[in-house]
């Protein structure tokens, strides 16, 4: 709906969305939609992974859609795609990207968003506002979720921090 705020996310289970703990924040859970495909879902529960900008967004429904597969992180410099609704697309758009590391924490400018650990890429075209909460691909498989972006006076640097996905959800 115009003018409401979104986020992106990847099926990770038949009821489960893996997408951005920040997007919770201060929002009425009951109220938040949940769009696959031509289905919106509502939702049942959203849980923030402790520590991380990552939150398990549970459906009330099961949806038929493929499943994405969970991976480690890869190394510095490989290849990445991020998929996200970013600009309020209408469709899934994807930026490639490399990957240039790891750091132990990142976080916002205001701190209310905290990723630990947090990893580092480079994308062109960029992340930007909507993207967050999509997931960022590796060797096919997601292995964080993109988080924040690097803009200072509002110029995106093309630098985007993600939340790495813990060992034990891999």
């Amino acid at each position: 709906m115009p003018g409401h705020s979104y986020c992106s996310g990847a099926l990770i289970t038949p009821d489960t969305v893996l997408t951005c703990a920040h997007f919770f924040r201060g929002v009425d859970e009951s109220k938040v939609r949940v769009r696959i495909d031509d289905t919106t879902y509502r939702l049942k529960s959203a849980a923030p992974i402790p520590g991380t900008d990552i939150a398990l967004a549970r459906l009330t429904e099961r949806s038929s859609a493929p499943l994405l597969e969970i991976g480690a992180p890869p190394k510095i410099g490989a290849s990445t795609l991020t998929v996200g609704f970013g600009g309020r697309a209408k469709t899934p758009q994807g930026k490639p990207g490399l990957y240039l590391g790891k750091l132990p924490f990142s976080a916002s400018r205001s701190f209310a968003t905290r990723i630990r650990p947090a990893g580092l890429v480079y994308a062109s075209p960029p992340a930007i506002k909507g993207d967050s909460g999509g997931p960022v691909f590796a060797h096919g498989k997601v292995f964080a979720v993109q988080s924040l972006i690097m803009d200072p006076m509002n110029r995106n640097l093309r630098i985007a921090t993600v939340s790495l996905l813990p060992a034990s959800y891999r």
